[in-house]
């Protein structure tokens, strides 16, 4: 565990034992899992430029090519791309951002950091069909999904320097 990305202050899962959740009752990197909570809240709330912020700001602290490095590029793909869809009705511009979204996400884990990987890209390349399968979607984390309150807004915004 990098010394950058230890907080204790990040709690558990809601539920389950998903990729990042160490036997000793701490996350690999606690910042990656915050930043993934409240990026995750954000883009089911349709706030999907500051869903992007959150995963962005910690996509940095990683090598290139490292898994945590690929799941938070490929979570800024898909954010963008959603942003793309609903904000500017530019479907080209979103399958563009999937498909690159769904190169990174290859050998993420299906639960990484509580978020069902798996289910992402299987909407993911639904929506290179028939983007409409956004509409109503909303992606899992800990196998359940949440909507942004105001200490998500409060996140995201503290990362705007």
């Amino acid at each position: 565990m990098d010394d950058h990305t230890r907080d204790p202050s990040v709690g558990p899962p809601a539920r389950g034992d998903p990729t990042g959740w160490r036997d000793d009752g701490q996350w690999e990197h606690a910042t990656l899992r915050r930043a993934t909570v409240h990026g995750v809240r954000l883009y089911n709330s349709g706030e999907f430029h500051e869903s992007h912020d959150c995963f962005e700001d910690q996509w940095y602290n990683y090598g290139r090519g490292s898994t945590e490095s690929k799941f938070l590029h490929g979570m800024v793909q898909v954010a963008a791309g959603a942003y793309k869809h609903f904000d500017f009705e530019d479907d080209d511009g979103m399958r563009s951002l999937f498909r690159t979204a769904l190169q990174y996400f290859q050998g993420v884990p299906r639960d990484y950091y509580g978020v069902d990987v798996l289910g992402v890209r299987t909407v993911l390349t639904n929506a290179l069909e028939d983007p409409r399968v956004l509409h109503g979607w909303a992606i899992t984390l800990d196998g359940e999904v949440r909507e942004a309150g105001a200490d998500d807004f409060a996140y995201a915004e503290s990362l705007e320097h």
